[in-house]
């Protein structure tokens, strides 16, 4: 049996990949420590040994003190160099920060928080792959953020990368690196479809009075005894501060009542394609500033609006059925 060249190169990949995640396993925050660091000279750190080896054999060959003293000197420099290229690295943490979701097949954005807690790290090189490399220096007791794009190729979790973490200074001669794993994701809503039916349910037959701690465009209707579980946002204080008892307002939703997004009301077309088409409507009767709710397996989200509402209604999609 031939075994083709991405086959052969494949299996050292996935041995290779198995062990940096036994060695260097995902965390919510990580701080770099001699486990996780490695170094390596560069290109020029070579040829900077190149010419302290030729230095040195030039000084044995003609016997020259001054020569051999240099040679001897840039081979201390690179010894120090060592040091503090590794220490610039090293305790340098890590850790979770925001996520900026989108739609599947655009980008969204991770953000990752850099601390130094005992000293500066200066010129921090990170990258994932695919990406363009960033630059950021992090000060003593300071910290520093870093917002990574993410390309959505799927709806759902979107996982974080191993992340590479470099830098080369303060010389340049050697170059240290780790690699650090994020336990972060970003969500991939679906990517909306537009479809001329609603799949809901309610309207104008389901309009009716109801206490929301939701400001936006509902009409005031009148008073009713308070109930312990109401928003104190909508009790009527006035009138409790001239002696009328404690009362909750009742507002009036806007014309077309409350909407029930419904999974069921797509039968016969695929998971996807169900998504895409809720999603589609999630954004419609957000523009609409209309009360609406989801309903999907195992899963009911009761009407609202706003932004928070429609974020709510766009992660369960993206996370269906994990919910």
């Amino acid at each position: 049996m031939t075994l083709l060249p991405s086959a052969v190169s494949s299996g050292p990949r996935r041995l290779y990949e198995r062990w940096l995640a036994r060695r260097l396993p995902a965390a919510s925050q990580i701080v770099l420590n001699q486990k996780r660091i490695f170094i390596f000279p560069t290109g020029y750190g070579f040829f900077y040994l190149l010419v302290a080896a030729l230095l040195f054999i030039g000084g044995i060959n003609y016997e020259n003190n001054l020569i051999l003293s240099l040679s001897f000197l840039m081979a201390s420099l690179f010894l120090v160099a060592i040091l503090h290229t590794f220490r610039n690295l090293s305790a340098l943490g890590l850790r979770n920060g925001t996520a900026e979701s989108g739609f599947s097949g655009e980008e969204g954005a991770l953000e990752v928080v850099l601390f130094a807690e005992q000293r500066a790290h200066h010129c921090i090189w990170l990258r994932w792959p695919g990406q363009d490399t960033q630059q950021v220096s992090v000060m003593a007791g300071e910290e520093e953020s870093l917002w990574l794009n993410l390309s959505l190729a799927r709806r759902g979790k979107i996982p974080a990368p191993r992340l590479k973490v470099e830098s080369r200074f303060p010389l340049g001669l050697l170059r240290t690196w780790s690699y650090v794993t994020l336990d972060h994701y970003c969500l991939a809503w679906p990517r909306p479809q537009e479809n001329e039916d609603c799949p809901a349910d309610g309207g104008q037959n389901n309009q009716r009075a109801f206490s929301s701690g939701q400001s936006g465009n509902e009409e005031f209707q009148g008073l009713r005894r308070y109930v312990p579980g109401d928003s104190l946002r909508k009790i009527d204080w006035k009138g409790y501060a001239r002696g009328r008892g404690l009362n909750t307002k009742l507002f009036e939703e806007p014309v077309g009542g409350r909407l029930w997004l419904r999974w069921d009301k797509l039968e016969g077309l695929g998971d996807e394609q169900r998504l895409s088409i809720l999603c589609h409507w999630v954004l419609q009767l957000d523009r609409q500033h209309q009360p609406y709710g989801l309903v999907l397996p195992g899963l009911t989200l009761a009407p609202d609006t706003g932004d928070v509402h429609r974020w709510r209604l766009l992660d369960a999609l993206a996370c269906h059925p994990e919910f």
